[in-house]
């Protein structure tokens, strides 16, 4: 093939990619807010894990993050269930609760589970704890209570020194965010306050890329500019820095690591960025995502992510080898939407 042939099939290939483009751009223009009665999400579970209090203040704090969830799960038509607040049962302690709702999990594999961590932890210079009323339980507790879990998983730990947690529940198909950094960062953490308040989409500015919805990682890198500002207005140093695992490589990112929704860099060289697969979830969805069948939607965000992964190579190859690549996968996002059509086959 002589170079103009090549520069014909590039043009061809670019202007197919327009139209393709195009037929993406309508339906991505029409998304609007979530209804106010939206019909109830069944392919999901709440589960909010509330820790001792320790102090009237922070009571207070933990009351109202549950609330802020618990309003945005009435949104969506979502089961917020709760431990922690019920009042203690000295036969089946908190930590068992947690243990036995964990393990139930597996048997529902196709229902995706959102798992929140409301309160204090510690370390001790050995392992990492989320502290319970009665036994406190800890990182590799909770990683084993989920192995068998094969459903999609998006869990926010919002306690201090829980770090270990991000590493230990990481894996295929999971969204992790801790508060911290690292084990050391011991001090009460505010991040868990920002992000209840951030994941209902009550807030337009978290939306940052306008969409009508409110991302996993828009609430994550929200959430982390407050704390920023927080340290900044008292004058005081951060003592958290929440980080966020979407890739299964148990290593997590900071905020500052993204330019807008886009990671910059990686925890490691030859690691795929975090930040993809939770750009793509909300927990309240906009009007037109919430229409999508789950099953279209989940091959979108499959095609989605692997259009990504193509543009990240993008330097590396000939835009003979580019566009037709990149071309096919638009296609099939466009078919996709098209079959979400009242009377298409």
């Amino acid at each position: 093939m002589g170079l103009r042939d090549v520069m014909d099939s590039a043009f061809r290939s670019a202007l197919a990619l327009g139209l393709a483009a195009c037929c993406l751009i309508i339906p991505a223009l029409s998304f609007s807010q979530a209804p106010a009665s939206p019909p109830p999400r069944q392919d999901m579970a709440v589960l909010l894990v509330v820790g001792t209090p320790g102090a009237p203040v922070y009571e207070e704090k933990f009351r109202e993050e549950v609330s802020q969830w618990q309003t945005a799960g009435s949104r969506i038509g979502a089961t917020v269930e709760v431990i922690g607040t019920a009042p203690v049962n000295a036969a089946q302690p908190d930590r068992e609760l947690l243990k036995a709702r964990l393990q139930k999990a597996a048997t529902t594999p196709a229902t995706a589970l959102w798992l929140v961590f409301i309160g204090h932890g510690t370390y001790d210079g050995r392992e990492s704890k989320f502290n319970l009323r009665g036994p406190d339980v800890n990182s590799v507790d909770i990683g084993e209570w989920l192995k068998p879990f094969t459903g999609e998983l998006v869990a926010i730990d919002g306690a201090s020194a829980n770090a270990p947690f991000l590493r230990a529940l990481s894996g295929k198909d999971r969204i992790i965010i801790s508060a911290t950094k690292s084990a050391d960062e011991v001090f009460y953490t505010r991040f868990g306050e920002f992000f209840a308040k951030a994941i209902g989409g009550a807030l337009p500015e978290v939306d940052l890329d306008r969409d009508g919805q409110v991302s996993v990682l828009e609430a994550f890198l929200w959430s982390s500019k407050q704390v920023e500002r927080f340290f900044e207005t008292e004058g005081r140093l951060a003592t958290e820095h929440a980080l966020i695992d979407d890739n299964g490589d148990g290593l997590g990112t900071r905020a500052d690591w993204f330019d807008g929704l886009r990671c910059t860099k990686t925890a490691q060289q030859g690691s795929k960025p975090d930040g993809p697969r939770a750009r793509q979830i909300a927990f309240v969805m906009n009007a037109d995502e919430a229409k999508l069948d789950p099953s279209l939607r989940k091959r979108r965000d499959e095609l989605e992510r692997q259009v990504q992964d193509l543009r990240d190579q993008k330097s590396k190859m000939d835009a003979a080898a580019y566009y037709p690549k990149l071309e096919a996968l638009l296609l099939q996002i466009g078919r996709l939407y098209q079959k979400q059509e009242p009377g298409s086959k």
